[in-house]
């Protein structure tokens, strides 16, 4: 199945690898999901002793690495709210990015930093399953690598577009290529 450019379908490109990319829709739906426990109105768990500020205070409690933990008393703390919107707005734009498959490895880069952050806050914390955050890593490393957004995503669109217009001397179109 051809386009009108005799270069291969929509369908074609994308369905072979549907595994893929039905793992990279449901590990940033993971993401978005994870992302609304994030609730500014509860000033992200510190009225309530929830949610993201009691994650924060197991980390501070059990530290996997002393110097994060001084990171998390005498940055991160101080400067709650701050935190909060940006852990908010990061997961989400993880979650959106690999659901749609829009600028995938850009979402997965992303994401491999946020799960290395959430490894080593959590890693030393009681009851939790290391196997958990080496998966959380993994994946998206695999999405970054093969370009999953093109499986079942609007990457499958967007990337041959930008390939095109970078090879034809788009800088800009070049690199946008690469995220996709």
């Amino acid at each position: 199945m051809t386009d009108g450019n005799n270069a291969p379908g929509w369908f074609s490109r994308t369905v072979p690898l549907w595994p893929l990319g039905l793992a990279r829709i449901l590990y940033g739906v993971l993401w978005w999901q994870q992302s609304k426990w994030k609730v500014p109105s509860d000033d992200f768990g510190r009225k309530s002793g929830g949610g993201l500020w009691y994650w924060v205070q197991q980390e501070i409690q059990y530290p996997t690495v002393p110097a994060y933990k001084g990171f998390l008393v005498n940055v991160l703390i101080p400067n709650w709210t701050f935190f909060g919107y940006l852990t908010l707005f990061t997961e989400t734009f993880i979650g959106v990015t690999l659901i749609l498959g829009v600028f995938t490895r850009l979402g997965s880069f992303v994401a491999i930093g946020m799960a290395a952050n959430i490894t080593v806050g959590i890693l030393s914390v009681p009851h939790e399953w290391g196997w958990t955050y080496t998966m959380l890593i993994t994946l998206p490393a695999l999405f970054l690598l093969t370009g999953a957004g093109r499986s079942i995503g609007v990457d499958a669109f967007l990337g041959p577009r930008l390939e095109q217009a970078g090879a034809q001397g788009n800088r800009p179109a070049k690199l946008l290529s690469w995220l996709t």
